[in-house]
């Protein structure tokens, strides 16, 4: 059996990356608490204060704590192979399939793809899929080029059928080939993206609205 792990170089790289992600959410979050604060302290000073106190020290220890678990999950990451199966460790999720036909029904290399946003520039990717979805997809942010051809050629030795793309493709572009490559929102990050900031807009201003009539009704009675 074998396995990979990630260079201590990537995970340098990854955890800065998460870092400027965390820098950037509260960014985005930092006016909606302010928002808060001042309407608990229109209510109540000290609810308005201690709610400020909250904030600070949940705002303040946020960003370590991402930076922490990164880091974590960067060591804790492994793929293993070579005994029949197949064994991926991200996070606090693992994922094992049988490296055969019987469950793997395609292993497809990507020379050139990019989901854009934080991702980067097009990279090579590792991807396999089952009979009805995707079951394991490797970035080359993430893996090199050996690590990656090494998986595809275990995969290919048990019978499972290698795709190659070795032209430059976008998410989408790849998705109309085959659905089950990438998913709907991994193909179209904008759209996704817009659909959650949506979302967290609309329960921004619900919640912003009842803490108002909340406080209008206090100071009105």
């Amino acid at each position: 059996m074998h396995e990979l792990r990630l260079s201590e170089e990537t995970q340098r790289r990854a955890v800065a990356l998460n870092a400027r992600q965390a820098w950037i959410s509260l960014a985005f979050l930092a006016p909606i608490l302010l928002a808060l604060v001042v309407i608990f302290s229109l209510q109540d000073f000290w609810l308005g204060f201690g709610y400020g106190v909250l904030v600070v020290v949940l705002v303040g220890g946020s960003l370590p704590l991402s930076i922490w678990l990164a880091r974590w999950a960067m060591r804790e990451t492994y793929i293993r192979f070579g005994d029949g199966w197949i064994e991926h460790k991200w996070m606090f999720r693992t994922r094992r399939f049988a490296a055969a036909e019987a469950e793997a029904t395609s292993v497809v290399t990507v020379d050139r793809m990019s989901f854009g946003g934080f991702s980067g520039a097009p990279t090579h990717h590792l991807i396999v899929t089952g009979r009805d979805r995707r079951l394991l997809i490797l970035v080359g942010q993430m893996w090199t080029t050996q690590q990656l051809s090494a998986i595809m050629h275990d995969l290919a030795s048990r019978g499972v059928p290698w795709i190659s793309v070795p032209e430059p493709i976008t998410p989408p572009q790849l998705r109309a080939r085959d659905p089950r490559l990438v998913p709907w929102w991994q193909a179209h990050p904008v759209a996704f993206a817009l659909l959650i900031a949506g979302a967290v807009f609309v329960l921004a201003i619900i919640l912003i609205t009842v803490l108002a009539f909340v406080v209008f009704t206090a100071v009105m009675g």
